[in-house]
This record gives C-alpha cells, structure tokens and sequence, in this order.
C-alpha cells in the first residue's frame, strides 16, 4: 500500500456560479487571479468619513465583547451604503491577511479574505443577475462558512455494497466517517485521520473523494503552516491539507467535527484585534 494524497473536485449544482468551483483559480476581493496581492494606496487620514468611522467603532466594540464571550454569533456590517473613499479607506485599515475562502450558498458566490486583525472578515457577494454586496463579518468564522457547512453537505452517505478491486480501508474508513459525522455535537473535539499515517491505495482515494463528494466552500491559509481546507458532501467532514513552499502536500486529513482549528479565530485573537484596530484608529480624526 502506497501513500496518495486525497484529490478533491468540487461539484456545483443550482444557481451556484462556475466561479465558485476549482482550487488553484481563486480570486478575492480587490486580488487577481493567482493569489497576487496588489500594491496598496496611502491615503490621508481625513479620508476616514464619518459613515465609515462609525463601522469602524461598532467593529471595536464587537471585538471587545467577543474577547470576554468569544462563542457570539457572527455580526456583519454592509459596506454597500459607504462611499467610494469611505470604502478605499475600510479596505486599507483591515487590509488582507493569510486566510482566504471561496463560498457557494443559494445563488450567491461569496469571496472572502481575512484581514490584518484576526476574526474580521472582508467579503464580496455576487449573483448570476449581477447583484453585489460588500460586507465585514467579525466572528470566528464569516457567516457564509457557517451557513454552506451547516446547510449543503448530506446527513449521510450512500456507502457502495460492492467495492472496486483495489479498495482496502476504503469500506472502513467511510463507515468510520459515516458514524462519527452522525454523532458529532457542536463544541466536541474535532476527530482527525491523518492519511500521511495511514495511506491509502489509489482506489481507496477515489472511492473515498467519489462517495464523499465536496460542496462549493474552499479555504486557504497562506501564513505560517498554509493549508487549505475542503467541506466535503457529508455533514461535519472536512479535508484538510498542510503544503509546504513547492504546494506539496506534507499532511493529508480528514477531520469530522466543526470548521477545522486551522482557520479560526480564537478568545485571544479578538482581544489583540480590538487593541491594535483602536490604535489604528487613533491616527484618524472623526
């Protein structure tokens, strides 16, 4: 038994748009293709209108909250009625920091980019008949995650009676997932299995990423141990993969529980982000 890393293909079904499927093309709010981050523009502090002060306030005071009870929902705040410059000056404060995510839910297609502060999330929504939306979510995780994960995968899946030639774990592994997924509770221990422990054989990965199946919701860490992470078709089962610099995949999981500790914001991330977001503030009049 030889070691393959777990291919996942995403499939789209409805009104979901094609861009919300493939991996290596994603594009985020104000970046090009190929994850290419653009310069970014000074601008004077004066630039910070009143109407976008005042976002940025709200977002401070969230944060402190959440630094005290992290387990808030999420808050979101439109960005649709700021004005050109207010929303130049939005982006340039939060900036983009090393967590990305493409997320499919209804006829939406939401790009989303983590920012400088952990927990506070830029995203951009857009709909086949063009409708748009721009928005923050500050939160652990940004709503539209939240929403694909808990609404798209199955409850269960249809685990083949006869296996292809060549599948050993394959049988086990799915029924493994199948009972763990079934009796997940939310704030349980995520399960990890590492298939770098236990590889698979080429049929194994196929049947497995076949039956499995994965909805439109990818996310990437570009920072300090990057992964990217996959919601595949059963509930509460997640594929993630560590890469190292050549975007070889070092460790290759599967974790059954809720989004993967990988790309969330914790207790102590919300507090160092309210403190560093009003000291940034400080340096704009009102």
């Amino acid at each position: 038994m030889t070691e393959h890393v777990l291919v996942w293909h995403p499939k789209v079904s409805g009104e979901v748009p094609a861009a919300a499927v493939g991996d290596d093309q994603l594009r985020l709010i104000g970046m090009p293709t190929g994850l290419v981050r653009p310069a970014r523009q000074a601008f004077a502090a004066d630039e910070l209108t009143p109407a976008a002060r005042e976002i940025m306030d709200a977002i401070v005071d969230d944060l402190r909250q959440r630094a005290v009870a992290p387990d808030l929902p999420v808050t979101r705040f439109s960005l649709n009625e700021l004005d050109e410059a207010g929303r130049a000056a939005v982006a340039d404060i939060l900036g983009e920091g090393d967590v990305w995510a493409k997320v499919g839910v209804g006829d939406k297609f939401w790009r989303v980019v983590e920012s400088v502060l952990a927990g506070v999330w830029r995203l951009e929504s857009s709909t086949a008949d063009g409708r748009t939306e721009e928005c923050i979510d500050v939160g652990p995780v940004p709503g539209p995650i939240l929403q694909a994960s808990a609404e798209q995968p199955r409850a269960t899946i249809d685990i083949p009676p006869q296996m292809p030639q060549g599948a050993m774990n394959a049988p086990f592994l799915l029924a493994e997932l199948q009972d763990r997924s079934s009796k997940y509770r939310p704030g349980a221990e995520n399960h990890v299995i590492n298939f770098t422990l236990l590889p698979l054989t080429d049929v194994d990965a196929e049947v497995l990423t076949g039956v499995l199946g994965q909805i439109p919701l990818v996310i990437r860490s570009g920072g300090y141990g990057s992964s990217r992470v996959f919601a595949t078709g059963l509930r509460h089962v997640w594929a993630v993969q560590y890469v190292n610099g050549m975007g070889s995949v070092i460790l290759d999981t599967l974790e059954v529980g809720g989004v993967p500790v990988a790309v969330l914001a914790a207790k102590e991330d919300f507090e160092d982000s309210a403190e560093r977001l009003a000291e940034i503030l400080q340096a704009f009049t009102s």
